[in-house]
């Protein structure tokens, strides 16, 4: 009788073998342990046990999908001595906290001819955070880099301040690609050596229609050798990733400034080491953890001084002017809220609280009344509201991350907001006394309520770091659409950082 081992080093010997991430693998086999944690800069290399067929070795046969089953762009390469297939990662990196699929076809062969015997598969999930880049040893990196303007104007030409690890000889390219585009754009012409440390971009970039936010890919290189990576925009040795605006104009009209006494870097830093990890909410995926470089373009207060981005500055206190039939004409169709103009005016002038503000902040938490806190809260699971009878929690206080349906509801039951004119009330309120109004130190602009400069990284209203900026489209539509034909000042409180 032969045992099973040795039924299995028959058929190992049978047929074309691969070592698989260093796994002694059948050609049929399905890798049946995901990878997990995975670094959203992976670069998987796949050794077969003899010389490839180069024309096998491409995207057609060796792919990488997404959960929805949609091809991911990656770059497939084979090796000098044509042994090792090389997957590189699509451009800046996969997604983070996202679940991923390789294949291999059984249409990869040897370059005698033979095929796999059947198709490889294996899952992946990327680690839960964003990337500032790659750190390939050995090889020449980005250790930081400065922008020339922040935030830069439609009419300059952006330059990058760059510092290298212990390399000299060395060039660097630069590409682009604004937020909500697909495609990237050069601002250099091919790899280009630094001047006293600095590259400048070789053209102008769109500010689009209220200031537009880049992601910059800077690759670097050995001069006069082959990247030893690359994706679909280039080869490369390592690449460092950062973010700037771009503007028409600069607003200073209303502007006033407190300084802080902390730096830029020192207050990045601190928000990076939280306990409560900021995160950067791109779409639906509410926990990616933010990358140092994007936590510092949100925190940065010179990337919107303009009149767009500013409004994350607008001072939030109560002022004169606006009446109930300009807030009920705004609040028209908005579900639960039409007709509740009064109510939001009363909890403005009753806590202090500027009354456009009020309304937009609840436009955001409960998509213009069409939440479920929004509509009575949770139910039960004979679909009944959870405490007998409907609660309001218009602005999000308490539903906390992990089950904000739930929490939200506790909160309101527990705060009696069994009414919209009871919860636009409550809400005000809590929100004056922790935050705008809170004798501990105000928050009073949605700045301060986002990162607290007076106390970094502590009693913070919520932990996505584009919140304050997300606001500003809802807030200047009610004042526009609300304050229509009122005399309101607007006051806007800019941080200022040490150098």
């Amino acid at each position: 009788m032969i045992s099973r081992k040795e039924v299995k080093s028959i058929i190992l010997a049978a047929i074309f073998l691969m070592a698989f991430f260093q796994f002694k693998v059948l050609a049929q086999s399905s890798l049946d342990a995901p990878r997990v944690d995975i670094d959203v800069n992976k670069e998987w290399t796949v050794k077969f046990n003899s010389e490839l067929k180069p024309s096998t070795v491409n995207n057609t046969n060796i792919s990488i999908t997404d959960e929805n089953n949609i091809q991911v762009p990656v770059i497939v390469s084979l090796s000098s001595d044509s042994t090792t297939a090389i997957i590189s990662p699509k451009t800046g990196g996969y997604d983070p906290g996202e679940k991923y699929n390789l294949f291999i076809s059984d249409e990869v062969e040897s370059a005698l001819g033979e095929k796999l015997r059947s198709p490889v598969h294996m899952e992946f999930t990327t680690v839960n955070n964003y990337s500032d880049g790659t750190n390939y040893s050995d090889l020449p990196s980005i250790s930081s880099n400065e922008f020339e303007y922040t935030p830069l104007l439609s009419s300059q030409k952006q330059g990058f301040f760059l510092n290298c690890n212990n390399w000299t000889n060395i060039q660097y390219r630069i590409f682009v690609k604004g937020e909500q585009q697909n495609d990237y754009t050069e601002l250099t012409d091919g790899y280009t050596s630094a001047v006293d440390g600095k590259v400048t971009a070789v053209k102008t970039l769109s500010s689009g229609t209220n200031g537009q936010e880049y992601k910059a890919i800077i690759y670097v290189k050995r001069t006069g050798v082959s990247g030893a990576h690359k994706d679909e925009n280039t080869e490369y040795d390592n690449y460092f990733i950062d973010y700037f605006r771009c503007v028409e104009s600069l607003s200073s009209s209303g502007n006033t400034y407190t300084d802080y006494d902390t730096t830029l870097d020192q207050m990045v830093n601190t928000q990076l080491n939280s306990s409560s990890k900021p995160v950067f909410v791109e779409n639906t995926i509410m926990n990616n953890a933010a990358s140092k470089n994007q936590i510092k373009y949100y925190t940065n207060p010179d990337n919107f001084i303009d009149y767009y981005g500013r409004y994350q500055f607008l001072k939030l206190t109560y002022s004169e002017g606006l009446t109930e039939d300009s807030l009920n004409s705004f609040l028209e169709g908005k579900k639960i809220f039409e007709g509740k103009g009064q109510a939001f005016l009363d909890a403005a002038k009753k806590y202090n609280i500027n009354v456009c503000y009020l309304v937009s902040h609840a436009m955001l938490e409960t998509g213009y009344g069409t939440s479920q806190l929004a509509n009575g809260g949770a139910l039960d699971s004979d679909g009944n509201y959870l405490y007998g009878k409907p609660v309001y929690n218009f602005f999000g206080i308490g539903a906390v991350d992990e089950d904000p349906v739930v929490k939200g509801t506790e909160k309101a039951y527990e705060n009696g907001w069994f009414t919209p004119e009871e919860a636009i009330d409550g809400g005000a309120k809590w929100i004056s006394e922790q935050y705008i109004n809170n004798p501990s130190g105000s928050q009073d602009t949605l700045y301060k309520m986002r990162w607290n400069p007076t106390n970094p990284a502590q009693h913070q209203y919520a932990t996505d770091i584009a919140w304050a900026y997300k606001q500003i489209s809802n807030i200047i539509k009610s004042i526009q659409e609300v304050s229509s034909g009122a005399d309101t000042v607007l006051e806007f409180e800019i941080p200022r950082f040490k150098k």
